[in-house]
């Protein structure tokens, strides 16, 4: 091919020229100003390659030696399949179309740095980069977005930096290598990301260019932390007022606007002040972390990804950082310029300006003015598609002399290779897995983030944010960590080390159906704790405790009780520890209920104080829509009403009425009195319930410490690996199953072959044998039989006469024993019946098998072909 192919270029005029080697001036920021020239074709067909004599003074674009050998980079290189260990006839076409390409685009480029279009892979073989992405579409549904792939990819790689940073590297890894070892460069982590793309169905792109030094050294510590955020307050939304279609009229509005206006005119001062000095502490912080000044400013080397609009309903452009995973705006400045793009189809050179990096890109790539393309891509007549290659200024480099070839024989159809790339694989326990070691730490603004594989943390962690309140990471005032199958179904703690208050957050399926749970450290503490109300079979949803008080929030509740607060006495001072045992004395206890429409408002009770140290009970009725005020009854409990002994004795003084409405029923005082005893024994079962309520929480503190010691781990059934039960159970049926085979061969084996053997193993046996082995494997039963009937009685009769001496011994020293000898005689006496029992029903049994069991060999005997 390199015989038959001419290209024309001018005479050499020096070194770097002729060898075609690119300049070492690209040190400094490319200049994307230079005019782009037409792309024409310069590839003569083979017949007009004949025709067409070379001149001695042109030099060939494609010598012998173009390529260099291969350099082997891989461990072993046998262990790779054939394609990576060297090229095939098309792939070695279209490595000396696309070094064509390169010499071309460096002649008229030549303040532009090379573009990245064939390094090594890892066996050292010189690839096209549109050939090593692999489109893949993995059995994992997470990666079928964008999203989830791109931090897939980021938490799965190790990330290395390129050596030297302003040079596009020698070496391109296939995606396979990249997931095996779990590391790679920039354009390791881009190309492997764009065949996942590709494979989802995005219109994803390679993009390689430059950008700042702190995304090339994937530097996110001035980022702010992406992953979890603080839990805010549920902001409880106060009822709408319903519009009614007759209102009131709001009185007539009496204050003076000029106080309005000075009293708007002072807050609007004071939030200026605020604006200002917030104004203020941002640029002092944007100052503070203000990066210091890069010498190789805009000539870092760096690769990306770039999805365009159209396909998966992406509605516009946006870039991918590959080695965070996060997504860029187009216009994004820390991206500086585009060289090239690419995916498995083709190569596109940018040739538009970036002397403001991507801001002003247009990413139309059917734009020939903005993107040259490498190959044009047509459908001929039979459907089928073609792909032509296209050469950079053929006219520019055409000799003044030499006649400049026409369109039909500059064009070559060619075949773009299929991708020398194995199919990506990714077993579900390295998707599980994720991380490199099964775990990875992230930095970003004031932040340490930790994460986790499933099931790699004794506790069950899976991520860990620690917030601090420097830039150096040592003030630590926030953390958060997140867990995956907990046996005590946490799943989220958060620890405010400022104040020392503790947030968990449980999933269902707790005993205790506890949700939330929210508690303090110290002698003031506080705790909230929130339940899955529809588990409880006593509809709690919410319960606040604090030293003085203990209060429970229902609902859906057949008594209508939604609100119940009891009030405790502080505890009194002591030297030394706190007795938490010793139950807090009770002041009073409040329950609250909700409407009953069954009943009259002036009936329903709304709030019921029991004023224990009072020895009160204060009841308040609901209120009815027609009055101003609710109805209420107090009772007094009378003195040494405790005493079981006491009899009451029913007076005035002992109760207090108030009724919003003098038409409303009186109470008799038969009744009253019936109330009062009532709400005695009432008194007693919600003072019962209080004290429930103190145990169940202190049961629950000393449960979740020891959750915390043994944080065992939920392992599901489906788990074969980690399934203890399930590995026994498994073991157990391969144990039946070769249980099972051995039972078979015996039962296979021949029963005939001692007897056959005996007689030499002949290979035809005559009626005179047929009848000795007949007789002989009777005669065989028979005595097997004997010896197993003769073995069972005389087992039998040593045990009567082991039992004999026995009795006799103890006739003879039957006197002297003491009672616990006559128990281990009796004992004794036991077993041994127990035995001659055993052993009398094993000879009857045999008896009455033996019969059967020869009935059973006569049957096989004659059956058998080879005795017939």
């Amino acid at each position: 091919m390199a015989d038959q192919e001419v290209a024309e270029n001018p005479p050499a005029s020096n070194e770097n020229e002729s060898s075609g080697v690119p300049d070492e001036e690209g040190q400094e920021r490319p200049n994307f100003n230079e005019e782009s020239t037409d792309f024409q074709t310069t590839i003569i067909n083979e017949q007009q390659a004949e025709a067409v004599p070379a001149k001695p003074k042109l030099q060939p674009i494609i010598a012998p030696d173009m390529f260099p050998p291969p350099i082997v980079t891989c461990n072993n290189p046998e262990d790779y399949a054939e394609s990576y260990k060297k090229n095939s006839i098309k792939e070695n076409l279209i490595l000396t179309f696309v070094e064509n390409f390169r010499r071309q685009y460096h002649y008229i480029y030549r303040d532009r740095k090379p573009i990245f279009l064939n390094p090594l892979n890892e066996c050292g073989v010189p690839k096209f980069v549109c050939t090593t992405i692999q489109p893949t579409m993995l059995s994992f549904s997470p990666l079928f977005q964008w999203s989830s792939a791109a931090e897939f990819i980021a938490d799965h790689l190790n990330y290395e930096l390129i050596e030297p940073a302003h040079e596009i590297p020698k070496t391109l890894w296939s995606p396979t290598k990249v997931l095996a070892d779990q590391r790679g460069n920039c354009f390791d982590y881009s190309n492997l990301l764009c065949s996942l793309l590709i494979g989802a169905g995005y219109d994803a792109y390679v993009a390689s260019g430059y950008a700042t030094r702190e995304v090339c050294y994937m530097d996110t510590t001035r980022l702010p932390n992406p992953y979890v955020k603080k839990r805010h307050e549920e902001h409880i939304e106060g009822s709408k007022t319903q519009n009614k279609k007759y209102t009131v009229k709001p009185p007539k509005d009496l204050t003076s606007k000029y106080d309005v206006y000075m009293h708007q005119r002072r807050l609007d001062q004071i939030q200026a002040d605020k604006d200002r000095l917030q104004e203020e502490e941002n640029k002092r912080i944007a100052e503070i972390e203000k990066p210091l000044p890069d010498p190789l400013f805009g000539i870092r080397v760096h690769s990306w990804v770039l999805v365009l609009a159209g396909k998966r309903e992406v509605p516009e452009a946006f870039f991918i950082e590959p080695t965070t995973g996060y997504a860029k705006a187009t216009n994004d400045s820390e991206y500086l310029g585009i060289e090239s793009v690419w995916n498995h189809q083709n190569l596109w050179v940018n040739m538009q300006d970036c002397s403001n990096g991507c801001e002003s890109l247009q990413f139309d790539l059917n734009d020939q003015a903005r993107w040259e393309f490498m190959f044009t891509y047509s459908t001929n007549l039979r459907g089928a598609v073609t792909t032509t290659l296209n050469t950079l200024g053929g006219s520019a480099m055409l000799d003044e002399e030499e006649e400049k070839p026409t369109v039909e024989a500059a064009q070559k159809d060619i075949e773009l290779p299929p991708s020398w790339v194995y199919p990506l694989n990714i077993t579900p326990k390295d998707f599980e897995k994720r991380y490199p070691n099964s775990r990875k730490t992230y930095f970003f603004k004031k932040t340490r983030v930790e994460k986790y594989a499933p099931y790699s943390m004794k506790d069950g962690i899976v991520l860990k944010v620690a917030e601090f309140a420097d830039y150096d990471f040592k003030e630590l005032i926030y953390v958060t960590q997140r867990y995956d199958h907990r046996h005590d179904k946490l799943e989220l703690r958060e620890h405010d080390v400022r104040t020392n208050m503790v947030y968990e957050h449980y999933l269902p399926g707790r005993t205790d159906h506890l949700k939330e749970h929210t508690y303090g450290f110290g002698p003031e503490f506080e705790r909230i704790m929130l339940y899955y109300d529809k588990a409880r079979l006593d509809g709690l949803e919410r319960r606040h405790e604090t030293v003085l008080e203990l209060t429970d929030y229902f609902v859906n509740r057949d008594d209508f009780l939604e609100y119940r607060k009891a009030v405790f006495e502080p505890r009194p001072k002591k030297f030394g520890p706190a007795d938490k045992d010793t139950p807090r004395p009770i002041i009073s206890i409040t329950e609250r209920y909700d409407r009953n429409l069954k009943l009259s408002a002036n009936d329903d009770v709304r709030e019921l104080l029991y004023a224990i140290k009072e020895n009160k009970f204060i009841i308040t009725y609901h209120r009815d829509s027609h009055h101003i005020t609710p109805s209420t009854r107090t009772f007094c409990k009378p003195a040494g009403w405790n005493d079981k002994a006491f009899t009451i004795q029913w007076n005035e003084d002992l109760q207090d009425t108030y009724q919003a409405d003098e038409e409303f029923k009186q109470m008799s005082k038969r009744d009253l009195y019936y109330k009062m005893i009532k709400l005695i024994e009432q008194e007693e079962e919600v003072i019962r319930r209080v004290r429930k309520a103190e145990d169940e929480t202190r049961d629950l503190q000393s449960r979740r410490q020891q959750e915390d010691l043994s944080s065992d781990l939920e392992i599901s059934v489906y788990d074969i690996d980690r399934n203890d039960k399930s590995k026994i159970y498994r073991k157990s049926l391969q144990q039946k199953a070769d249980e099972e085979k051995r039972k078979k061969e015996i039962h296979d084996v021949d029963y005939l072959a001692p007897f056959l053997a005996a007689i030499g193993n002949p290979e035809r046996i005559n009626a005179h044998q047929a009848q000795q082995l007949r007789v002989a494997a009777q005669r065989d039963f028979k005595d097997r039989s004997i010896r197993k009937a003769n073995l069972m009685q005389a087992r039998f009769e040593s045990e009567i006469q082991e039992l004999i001496s026995k009795q006799q011994w103890y006739q003879k020293h039957q006197i002297g024993m003491s009672k616990e000898d006559e128990l281990e005689y009796q004992r004794l006496c036991q077993e041994a019946q127990f035995r001659l029992h055993i052993l009398e029903e094993r000879l009857k049994r045999h008896k009455e098998l033996a019969t059967e069991k020869y009935m059973q060999l006569e049957n096989k005997l004659n059956d058998d072909l080879r005795l017939k």
